[in-house]
């Protein structure tokens, strides 16, 4: 067993658990990821007060990105938000 492998053992079986335990302890606990959110094409354009014609110019734009999801059309609820609240996409857009 070459010295690498026995300092890699050591710290596997030793060391690893004792901060394990230190962090248990410390009670910190690791956040979760929550579920990605989309937004249909409808709720798109109700939140940007927009039309079908509107969001689908603004998507071919760049302005907002869509995605296609058996046979949906769909926008990421964290770009969208990020996006109105940056100003690059606002209400009433035409």
């Amino acid at each position: 067993m070459s010295e690498t492998d026995m300092i890699s053992a050591f710290v596997r079986n030793y060391i690893k658990p004792v901060i394990r335990e230190a962090i248990v302890e410390a009670g910190y606990v690791q956040p979760q990821k929550s579920e990605k959110r989309y937004y249909t094409r409808e709720e798109t354009c109700k939140r940007l007060h927009i039309g079908c014609t509107t969001f689908y110019r603004l998507a071919k734009k760049g302005k907002i990105t869509i995605l296609k999801l058996e046979g949906k059309t769909l926008v990421d609820a964290d770009e969208l938000d990020e996006a109105i609240e940056t100003k690059l996409v606002y209400r009433y857009q035409h």
